[in-house]
């Protein structure tokens, strides 16, 4: 574990889960595994950390964050300082560790980026997630009613006061998932009527913008979106051997920076709001299907 003089922050991990590797640097990021006494579920594990943080509220409330990753999560105790470190630095209060593009996963906008530190996006892979404790207690209650893993990975960034500065993927931190998804990470969840309208299942896999390798803050809807889209693409190229899945991932972006940025989600029914906005529609491509011809 490491050691500091701040307030350690907590890693759950279930019985079988797979500490940090190795050692943390000296002087960073404390924190202290918490294990859970039941095994975690395949398909719903955040059902029984939820109820877990719940029920043992004084174990986290005075953590700075909370770490929680699968048992086939293997990540380096440098990484877990690492990623502790940034998100005090800037404020990062709901991200994931890049995983490594040797790893399984269920939506490629979740892998390490080598262009960023860090970048905000529409997905998150809930195999590893970390949270600012204020953040964690406000998304409990979310978390305990949609608990499923491809919920949780289009809800919680979208659910975020300001989407497109939210949640984070971690560029500068990699963790590996060591096994295949289930199919059911790959499916459309059952929203709810409250999201039937203007859910999260209307954006598209994204990455909204983050900060660049060499500082350079830059977005999907202002003037650097140039600057973004470059890195974007520039970063994905060192991992795929054919030009066409970068120029989709150019593409998608570029048209979708045509709309307005996403909006914050309304959880309230909608017999509650009161007079809504005209719902966005936003003009996304889907990069699921097969280019036509030109």
């Amino acid at each position: 574990m490491s050691t500091s003089s701040t307030a350690p922050a907590v890693i759950l991990l279930g019985p079988q889960g797979r500490e940090p590797i190795g050692d943390a640097p000296a002087g960073a990021p404390a924190w202290r595994i918490v294990r859970m006494d039941r095994p975690l579920s395949a398909d719903r594990p955040w059902a029984e950390r939820v109820a877990f943080l719940t029920a043992h509220a004084a174990l986290w409330q005075d953590a700075p964050q909370v770490m929680a990753w699968d048992d086939d999560i293997e990540i380096q105790a440098v990484a877990v300082a690492e990623c502790l470190r940034l998100m005090r630095q800037h404020g990062l209060s709901l991200c994931q560790p890049g995983l490594a593009w040797n790893s399984h996963f269920a939506d490629a906008t979740t892998l390490h980026n080598p262009c960023f530190v860090y970048r905000h996006t529409s997905r998150l892979d809930s195999a590893v997630l970390a949270f600012g404790t204020a953040a964690l207690r406000r998304l409990l209650p979310l978390m305990q009613a949609m608990p499923s893993r491809n919920a949780l990975a289009r809800l919680l960034p979208a659910c975020q006061d300001v989407p497109q500065a939210g949640a984070a993927v971690l560029d500068a931190v990699q963790a590996l998932r060591t096994s295949a998804p289930a199919d059911e990470e790959f499916a459309e969840p059952d929203w709810p009527a409250v999201l039937a309208e203007d859910g999260p299942q209307h954006e598209a896999a994204l990455s909204w913008g983050g900060l660049g390798l060499r500082g350079q803050r830059v977005a999907l809807f202002d003037d650097s979106r140039e600057t973004f889209l470059g890195l974007l693409a520039a970063g994905y190229a060192c991992a795929v051997a054919e030009p066409l899945p970068i120029g989709e991932v150019f593409l998608q972006h570029f048209t979708r920076s045509l709309a307005p940025p996403p909006a914050a989600l309304d959880l309230r029914a909608p017999d509650q709001r009161g007079s809504a906005p005209t719902l966005r529609r936003s003009p996304i491509i889907d990069h699921r299907r097969a280019p036509s011809a030109v």
